[in-house]
């Protein structure tokens, strides 16, 4: 008969090895899908920050941090502009006269500077025979954008060989916009005056 013999089977390693390499994936996915969640976490911080305007800090000459100020009115800067050409163009003496007539130059239109150069060439050469000088003070300076007209008016000192007299100012310019330079930085440019 047959005997009974034992005989050792040898288990397969085949399914714990499906079973370690199930658990690895496991990890792996795991792994994969935490990575990929860094991933557009970054992606959506790398995009916040692209989307931000840049912090610019300026800083004076002190070292402080310079305030963010408000754009003045165009009045403003017209009203100063106007104010500096009648400093230039109706302040003056007899030793100076020629030199603040040349500067006023620069706030006048090129149509109109040929005409201006003739009339203040006048005013010189009275200025520098008899010894005149002139200043002016104006109370009030009004701005009409629309018309683009500024009326001044206040007080003129004028003295002729050391006598002085005082009288009204009442002077219209009209104006017009244009390129701003170093000497006339408000970019205001007289087309024509008119006194009264």
């Amino acid at each position: 008969m047959l005997e009974n013999k034992s005989k050792n089977l040898k288990i397969s390693s085949l399914p714990k090895s499906l079973a370690e390499l199930t658990h690895s994936n496991q990890f792996l996915k795991v792994f994969a899908l935490s990575a990929l969640a860094l991933l557009f976490m970054g992606l959506g911080v790398t995009l916040v920050m692209a989307m931000k305007g840049p912090m610019v800090i300026t800083l004076g000459p002190d070292g402080k941090a310079l305030e963010r100020a408000i754009l003045p009115k165009a009045e403003d800067q017209i009203r100063e502009g106007i104010r500096r050409y009648l400093e230039k163009r109706y302040q003056w003496g007899p030793e100076n006269v020629i030199k603040k007539l040349k500067e006023s130059e620069q706030f006048i239109t090129p149509q109109a500077l040929k005409a201006f150069q003739v009339a203040v060439a006048n005013v010189a050469k009275f200025s520098t025979e008899k010894i005149v000088s002139q200043k002016v003070y104006p109370e009030k300076i009004e701005i009409d954008l629309k018309k683009q007209t500024a009326l001044i008016t206040g007080d003129r000192i004028t003295s002729i060989q050391g006598l002085k007299a005082a009288g009204n100012l009442k002077l219209e310019l009209t104006f017009e916009s244009g390129l701003r330079t170093h000497e006339n930085p408000w970019g205001i440019y007289i087309s024509k005056e008119r006194e009264e």
